[in-house]
This record gives structure tokens, C-alpha cells and sequence, in this order.
């Protein structure tokens, strides 16, 4: 039997979290598919011993540790020439913290869960699709 990451293993636990959440809790599945999205960048760099980029100082000076992914992302997506990676994971990201932080909806006058009732969440799914078709 294949042993896969730690990351690859919370990977696919967070989507199937994400799925049985999509319909009741949709803002809750929004988070879980940005989770398994970093989760995804976390196991392909530990499968090709990248892991220190993903290190805030990595880049010469402090920065949060999201933004030191996004930056890792980005050089993955153009070392592999999909763009979409870098997209998707970034939309991603808004997602989740709109779904969070309620950012971008302070004048909506409605939660995110409200938010995502409305307009659906499928299109997370698809950018974590693209996501994993960047890294696998």
C-alpha cells in the first residue's frame, strides 16, 4: 500500500470534509476547500524537498506564512506553465477569507453562509480541482 504525506492524507480529508459541508454549511465547506488546496502545496513541496520555501524568511524577510505560500505557489505555477494553479489558489484564499472574515461582504448585510446559499460554492470545488491538477 501506497504511503502518502501527512499533507496529501489532510488533503483529501479536508475535501471530503468540504463535500459533506457544501449544501448545509457552505461557508465552512469554502474553508475546508482552501485548507485542502494549501494542504495540496504543503505535499508537493515535501515530495520534492521544497519545504523550506514555504518558510516565511525563506524570501530574505518576514512575511506570513500564507504569503509565503502564495509566493511559492506562483513559482510553481510558472515553472509548470499553469497559470491556473496560481489563480485558482489565490481565489481560493479571497474565498476563505471572505467565508472567514467576512471580507468584502460588510456591506452585503447578510453572513457568509448566507452569501454562499445564494450564489452557490461549485466553482470552489473547480478551483480546487485546478489547484490539484497543478501539483499531481
Amino acid at each position: 500500500m501506497l504511503n502518502h504525506s501527512i499533507y496529501r492524507q489532510q488533503a483529501e480529508k479536508n475535501e471530503i470534509t468540504a463535500k459533506a459541508a457544501k449544501d448545509g454549511f457552505p461557508d465552512c465547506a469554502v474553508i475546508m476547500c482552501f485548507y485542502a488546496a494549501l494542504h495540496w502545496v504543503n505535499d508537493y513541496a515535501f515530495r520534492n524537498n521544497e519545504m523550506t520555501e514555504l518558510n516565511p524568511t525563506f524570501y530574505g524577510y518576514e512575511t506570513s506564512n500564507h504569503e509565503a505560500r502564495k509566493k511559492y505557489v506562483k513559482r510553481i505555477a510558472r515553472q509548470r506553465r499553469y497559470i491556473k494553479l496560481e489563480t485558482a489558489y489565490k481565489n481560493l484564499f479571497d474565498e476563505s477569507m471572505k467565508a472567514r472574515y467576512l471580507k468584502e461582504l460588510e456591506n452585503e448585510n447578510c453572513t457568509a453562509r448566507e452569501h454562499y446559499l445564494e450564489i452557490g460554492i461549485q466553482f470552489c470545488f473547480d478551483y480546487l480541482d485546478q489547484v490539484k491538477k497543478g501539483l499531481l
